[in-house]
C-alpha cells in the first residue's frame, strides 16, 4: 500500500491498484464499489454501513489461520459482487428486508462452502498504518514530552523548591537540583534523539 496525492486530496493505493480517499477504509471502498449503482432506501443504507462495519467478523475464516491483506481485499470484493447480483433482482430502491435477506444468504453460502476456498496463512498480516495513524504516532512523543516537562517535572521542581526554601537542608537542595537536571536532561535527550532521525 502507498499514499499518493490526488487533486481531491490524499488517497492510498491497494495491492490491486485501486485508489481510496483519505478517511475511507479498504473494506468500505472495496465493498461499496459494486453496489454504487444500486439505489437503497434510507433504512437499507444504514444497514449497509452496519454490514461494512462487521465485515471482519462476518468474513473471517472458519479454520485456523488468517487471510492475507490481498486475500481480504479479494474476498470483500467477491462478497460485494455477489450481493450486488442479488440486489439487482430486487425492487428499487432496495429495501432493508431485501438487503438483509440477501446478505444473510451470502454469509450462509460463505460458511457452508469452505469460505469459498480462499486460502489462509499462519501469521496475522501486518496492516499498514493510515496517514492519520502515522501522524498520531509521530505526535505522541511530542505530547508526552510536553506533559512531562510542563506538568510532572515542573510540579517536582516547584515542590522541592518550596520545600527547600522552607527547610534548606542538604537533602532538599540535592532533590531540587536533581529535579532541575532531570527536567533539562529529558528535554535534551529528546532533542538529541529526534535530531538523529
Amino acid at each position: 500500500m502507498k499514499i499518493v496525492r490526488t487533486p481531491t486530496g490524499y488517497c492510498w493505493h491497494s495491492l490491486k491498484g485501486l485508489c481510496y480517499e483519505k478517511g475511507t477504509s479498504m473494506e468500505t471502498a472495496v465493498f461499496r464499489k459494486p453496489l454504487s449503482d444500486i439505489p437503497l432506501n434510507q433504512e437499507a443504507e444504514s444497514y449497509l454501513k452496519e454490514i461494512i462495519q462487521n465485515l471482519p467478523q462476518d468474513l473471517s475464516p472458519d479454520r485456523a489461520g488468517y487471510y492475507s491483506l490481498e486475500t481480504e481485499e479479494l474476498l470483500t470484493k467477491d462478497a460485494a459482487e455477489r450481493l450486488a447480483q442479488h440486489l439487482k433482482t430486487c425492487d428499487k430502491p432496495v429495501s432493508f428486508e431485501d438487503l438483509r435477506s440477501g446478505w444473510n444468504a451470502i454469509l450462509v453460502d460463505y460458511h457452508r462452502h469452505n469460505n469459498w476456498n480462499y486460502p489462509v496463512q499462519a501469521q496475522k498480516p501486518v496492516k499498514e498504518l493510515t496517514e492519520d495513524q502515522k501522524t498520531a504516532r509521530e505526535l505522541w512523543p511530542y505530547i508526552w514530552v510536553m506533559i512531562q516537562s510542563m506538568i510532572i517535572l515542573k510540579t517536582a521542581v516547584y515542590y522541592f523548591g518550596i520545600t527547600g526554601s522552607a527547610d534548606p537542608s542538604t537533602s532538599n537542595t540535592v532533590m531540587l537540583v536533581l529535579a532541575i537536571l532531570t527536567s533539562f536532561g529529558t528535554l535534551g535527550f529528546f532533542a538529541w534523539r529526534k535530531s538523529r532521525k
